[in-house]
């Protein structure tokens, strides 16, 4: 894995060690989810998503699934940690207040030619679930994630943790990772990067 990642994944679980707190009500929920995604779910570095404006159904998914352990945490376990410590209301309610957020992309730099190839693939492979050009259009009732506008480190380690079987996944989309090379995820992730609100 990227060590660029693999850095800010241990900052990031040291600063949530340090300020671990005792999910006494919504406000500390809101305040240890915030540490990293920010007050307006933007994430606060490359190797967080954006969870400002994605659909609930979503983010209770993804939560139920660190809470459970379908979702492994192999390089920073913090969210499956802080996920199986909330109970099913919490994570309805702080998946709701997030949802609630206007979605805001990441802005990232991207290669405009790559991001052009990337286009292409996500059209073949992708659109179907996920959206043609932008969050809107994914579809969140067949399990699909907002991708559109997600910073690229994150979505890499994603789809690192799909290739490598350390996050479950639908049949489909296993399917269809399996047939992407490394070339044409790395234009995924730039076309990804090339959306702007």
């Amino acid at each position: 894995m990227n060590t660029k990642i693999i850095r800010e994944l241990v900052r990031v679980s040291t600063l949530l060690v340090l300020i671990v707190p005792l999910w006494a009500n919504a406000q500390d929920m809101l305040t240890m989810c915030s540490a990293c995604h920010g007050e307006d779910g933007t994430g606060i570095s490359s190797t967080i998503p954006i969870i400002g404006g994605v659909p609930a159904i979503v983010q209770e998914d993804a939560l139920f699934a660190y809470a459970d352990g379908a979702r492994n945490c192999v390089s920073s376990p913090v969210m499956c940690n802080l996920a199986s410590d909330l109970s099913e209301e919490q994570i309805v309610e702080l998946s709701a207040h997030f949802a609630a957020l206007p979605y805001q992309a990441a802005g990232e730099d991207f290669d405009a030619a790559l991001a052009e190839a990337g286009k292409l693939i996500n059209e073949r492979s992708c659109a179907f679930c996920h959206g043609a050009d932008s969050p809107s259009e994914a579809a969140p009732d067949m399990g699909a994630s907002v991708l559109h506008g997600q910073p690229m480190d994150y979505l890499r380690y994603s789809l690192q943790q799909y290739t490598a079987g350390e996050r479950s996944q639908l049949p489909m989309m296993e399917k269809v990772i399996a047939a992407l090379t490394s070339d044409e995820i790395e234009a995924l992730l730039h076309y990804y990067a090339s959306y702007r609100n």
